[in-house]
């Protein structure tokens, strides 16, 4: 099975490079060649100040917890699982953090629950702006196509309630088993204040990191619609969750391609446009891949959960 799953992500490489063969190399080579250094130099900046508030973040949901990690090593920890969590399989890595902080973890579901809060929050942020893109393309272009017919919108109600009765089948199952976890998964002091505070962070920085996008394709002197280009990365990063890539290969070129389409603008901008980004992510990850090197971890200890 662990097989399959590892296979499964090269779809989106073989998309990606199935686009690149149909569109033509020297095409967006051309596209790439938009962009000055000092341009990715201040990308990354963006970049890694989009980083530092995620890390903070993760500071107030620990303390939260009980955990007491300052800010520094909250920044610097977060560094190192962001650069764990891009080079190991399903993001394994960025639980990486608790071999960091092992000294103050209260005990070990504690640690993995507030991670696993740290996620919501940026999951939760992804789904709301994610809502407001659909909506604006649905306004703007029309591209979701509602039911015509009764039966059509019978099947929709059938398979919306088929699953959540699957769901809470699964819910029933596991409730006892997880039991233990859900009384260390409300172990916070989250109140009100917290709560939006950690979520106006997580807002601050998912407009950088996915603003990014915009900044790069203004430098590529491309002329898009930035409000429809901004909320479109959001949808393109819930696709990216999706196990079929690495990275985003694939997925984000695809997604950029289809919402240029839309636009009428040329796909070899939008795969060029792709290819920065992911360069840029790359060089995001420097901070992190030197701290490791510092003061490494066995990758093997994460397998295990210790």
């Amino acid at each position: 099975m662990k097989r399959i799953g590892f296979w499964f992500k090269f779809i989106g490489v073989i998309l990606f490079f199935l686009m690149l063969y149909k569109i033509g190399w020297e095409e967006t080579f051309h596209s790439i060649q938009k962009v000055s250094f000092i341009h990715i130099c201040i990308a990354v900046l963006i970049l890694w100040v989009a980083f530092y508030l995620k890390s903070m973040r993760w500071k107030l949901i620990s303390n939260s917890y009980h955990i007491p990690i300052g800010s520094y090593k909250a920044f610097k920890v977060f560094f190192i699982g962001l650069f764990l969590a891009n080079v190991t399989p399903g993001r394994l890595g960025d639980f990486g953090r608790l071999l960091y902080i092992k000294e103050e973890l209260p005990n070990q579901r504690i640690g993995w629950s507030s991670l696993i809060m740290d996620r919501l929050f940026d999951l939760a942020c992804l789904i709301v702006f994610s809502l407001v893109a659909v909506i604006y393309y649905q306004i703007n272009f029309d591209i979701l196509e509602f039911p015509k017919s009764y039966r059509s919108i019978v099947y929709w109600f059938s398979g919306i309630g088929i699953f959540f009765l699957i769901a809470f089948g699964f819910w029933k199952l596991l409730k006892n088993k997880l039991q233990s976890w859900k009384e260390a998964f409300q172990s916070n002091d989250l109140n009100l204040w917290t709560t939006l505070r950690s979520f106006g962070i997580t807002c601050m920085s998912m407009v950088l990191i996915y603003g990014v996008f915009n900044y790069v394709a203004w430098a590529m002197r491309i002329e898009i619609n930035h409000i429809g280009l901004f909320l479109g990365t959001f949808v393109l990063g819930i696709l990216s969750l999706l196990p079929i890539t690495i990275l985003g290969i694939g997925v984000r070129e695809i997604s950029l391609a289809i919402i240029f389409q839309l636009h009428n603008l040329p796909a070899e901008d939008a795969i060029g446009l792709s290819l920065i980004i992911f360069l840029l992510q790359l060089i995001s990850f420097i901070p992190g891949a030197v701290w490791f090197y510092l003061s490494p971890i066995k990758l093997n200890d994460l397998k295990q959960g210790k």
